[in-house]
């Protein structure tokens, strides 16, 4: 009896070494949100940032965006699969809990144009391009912005990740966003553009307002004076097309779709 005991105290303490070898193996590569991750994990709250940080902000995600490209480039078809989930959920958390909050907060005008966060004024068409010039796609940033609304979608992404809503209302579309999933989007209404950004908790629209304040602002869609008036509103979910991924990833030049 005493025999099996001891044997069976030897057979649980391999087991619990085991356990924790396997544990600090997992936690030794852990180098990020896993593709899999519910995206509302991997994004931390979208608060008001220190604009004076902006160009280390895109500096850093540059110099990520490069060695993501270089690993993506010399990847299988599994590895290429495994290098873009990285970079879209790098991307789009870094977009939204980093860049946009350097903005909040910047002046809106119909005319503005200016590249630095909480400096001079800037129009909706310029705050969607500008942002993403800086988040490390290749834009034409002056040509974009000045584009129609769908345009400017459909310049960024194809049919297959758009929707377009006609007099719906802004619940109903609020709901649609839901039911599409988590994601970095960016719409067109009837005057205007911006992102949304469905966390998975909550569905945000981060914009130049030109309503009050009359600046960038993130607010809940539902809540949004602009969403809810617009007749038309077309959406494209660019973080679900692997092509603008991979655009990113070896800053390939989007070409401008004009009228």
């Amino acid at each position: 009896m005493a025999l099996n005991r001891t044997r069976l105290l030897i057979l649980t303490t391999l087991l619990l070494i085991g356990a924790i070898a396997i544990l600090f193996a997992t936690k030794r590569h852990d180098h990020g949100p896993r593709a899999t991750e519910p995206l509302a994990r991997a994004l931390p709250d979208s608060t008001p940032n220190d604009a004076h940080n902006y160009k280390q902000v895109i500096a850093k995600l540059e110099t990520e965006r490069v060695a993501l490209g270089l690993r993506y480039q010399a990847a299988n078809s599994a590895q290429k699969a495994d290098v873009m989930a990285q970079a879209r959920t790098l991307v789009t958390r870094t977009i939204y809990s980093e860049i946009f909050p350097s903005w909040y907060g910047t002046a809106w005008d119909f005319n503005g144009t200016t590249e630095v966060p909480q400096q001079g004024k800037i129009a909706c068409g310029y705050f969607v391009s500008t942002v993403l010039r800086d988040s490390g796609w290749k834009v034409e940033r002056a040509r974009l912005a000045q584009q129609a609304s769908e345009n400017i979608i459909l310049s960024l992404t194809t049919d297959s990740y758009v929707k377009r809503f006609r007099r719906v209302t802004v619940s109903d579309f609020v709901n649609a966003v839901k039911k599409w999933g988590p994601g970095l989007y960016v719409v067109g209404l009837d005057i205007h553009t911006g992102f949304i950004v469905n966390t998975g908790d909550e569905v945000y629209f981060i914009h130049s307002s030109y309503v009050e304040p009359y600046a960038v602002v993130r607010e809940k869609a539902i809540e949004s004076r602009i969403l809810a008036t617009s007749k038309y509103r077309v959406l494209g979910k660019l973080t679900d097309d692997d092509l603008f991924i991979e655009k990113w990833l070896l800053k390939t030049q989007i070409v401008t779709r004009v009228a």
